[in-house]
């Protein structure tokens, strides 16, 4: 099987497996621990993350990827898991089951050439990414010699991310029969004042290096005759590598001052920033190898805890980012293959590379 074909194979098999955090993962699982043990790896299993890893040796190069999906939603006007030319249109076709498979493809043409290589797949990534946490301290990852997060950046080398900080704000107020709202205090009322002091971090003139807070869910109330005496509303913080989740609750606090109302804030979600240097080796590589630039990016993934470990991890992958959570998700199959392509130019590069610096001096073998 040529690696077209290959990838056209497990591309379609991988996204018409459903996995929405509301599915069971054990299905898509068992299609990537088969892909595994195709390449002639021994899957190992992480039952108690739901995740799965393999390796042929230290020293190669790690790829992950996670296979869950946000939820499908509304909209699509494509058929789930349908071709249209070089385009696959599904959830998790970009983000990022093209991904993992190009992963895959690369490691089996390493493979092939004797390389070591190893693989992590999770299926938490869009939730709680409690894989990742768990597996970033592993051998696996730790003495890799590049960790690759093949999400989908359109085959731009991505060096760094920002940290991911959920809060949900409260206020209180007191309740009154809705013929008489001078009576009661509406907690809705003080969130808005609240609201309108946070609002500007919504319009970032430069959104990679500005701290931003999005309201993604507000609730008040509960019947329209009743004075609200409770409001809630969950912020998504995002901030850049370099700063800290001190410095996004002194800007709630602070938009709180200036409101003169009580907020209180519980943070329940948290993925720090990570950022590799872009003129690190790996980098340089892997930007050389595909011909495009080193970026940032505002979003977050499970590289904010690999990198901690590993210093050698950037992110990497075939896939619109502006195509992914939205309707109609699509992923070209001619970028997956190159992606494949370039990972395994990465693989033997890197590989060339330590064995040169662990070469002894003198003449070489032949």
């Amino acid at each position: 099987m040529n690696l077209v074909e290959y990838v056209r194979k497990n591309l379609t098999e991988f996204v018409g497996i459903p996995s929405t955090p509301d599915t069971d993962m054990r299905a898509i699982l068992r299609a990537a621990t088969a892909s595994i043990e195709e390449l002639g790896l021994k899957p190992t299993p992480h039952a108690d993350v739901k995740a799965v890893t393999a390796s042929s040796g230290s020293g190669g190069i790690l790829f992950n990827g996670h296979l869950d999906t946000v939820p499908i939603a509304s909209g699509w006007t494509r058929e789930l898991g349908s071709w249209d030319g070089d385009f696959l249109y599904g959830r998790g076709t970009a983000d990022m089951k093209a991904g993992c498979v190009a992963g895959l493809a690369a490691a089996r043409a390493l493979l092939d050439a004797g390389i070591p290589v190893s693989l992590l797949f999770t299926t938490d990534e869009e939730t709680t990414m409690h894989g990742a946490v768990k597996l970033a301290p592993s051998d696996l990852v730790r003495h890799a010699a590049a960790v690759v997060v093949a999400e989908p950046t359109r085959l731009r080398v991505v060096a760094s991310e920002k940290g991911v900080l959920w809060y949900r704000a409260s206020t209180s107020g007191r309740s009154a029969h809705g013929s008489l709202p001078h009576l009661g205090d509406n907690a809705v009322y003080r969130m808005m004042r609240f609201l309108a002091r946070i609002e500007p971090y919504g319009h970032p003139r430069d959104v990679l290096h500005e701290i931003t807070v999005s309201l993604g869910t507000i609730q008040g109330g509960t019947k329209p005759n009743l004075v609200a005496d409770t409001c809630s509303a969950d912020l998504d913080c995002r901030h850049p590598p370099g700063t800290t989740k001190a410095d996004v609750e002194a800007l709630l606090l602070g938009a709180a001052k200036g409101s003169g109302e009580r907020v209180s804030l519980e943070r329940f979600h948290e993925v720090p920033p990570a950022a590799v240097s872009a003129e690190a080796d790996h980098v340089r590589i892997l930007r050389d190898l595909a011909g495009t630039e080193v970026v940032g990016v505002a979003y977050g993934t499970e590289m904010a805890y690999y990198a901690s470990h590993n210093p050698r991890s950037i992110i990497f992958g075939p896939g619109e980012t502006e195509r992914i959570h939205v309707p109609d998700e699509r992923v070209a199959l001619s970028e997956v293959v190159r992606a494949a392509e370039i990972l395994t130019a990465f693989g033997t590069k890197i590989n060339a590379s330590q064995n040169t610096a662990t070469r002894p001096h003198g003449r070489s073998r032949t």
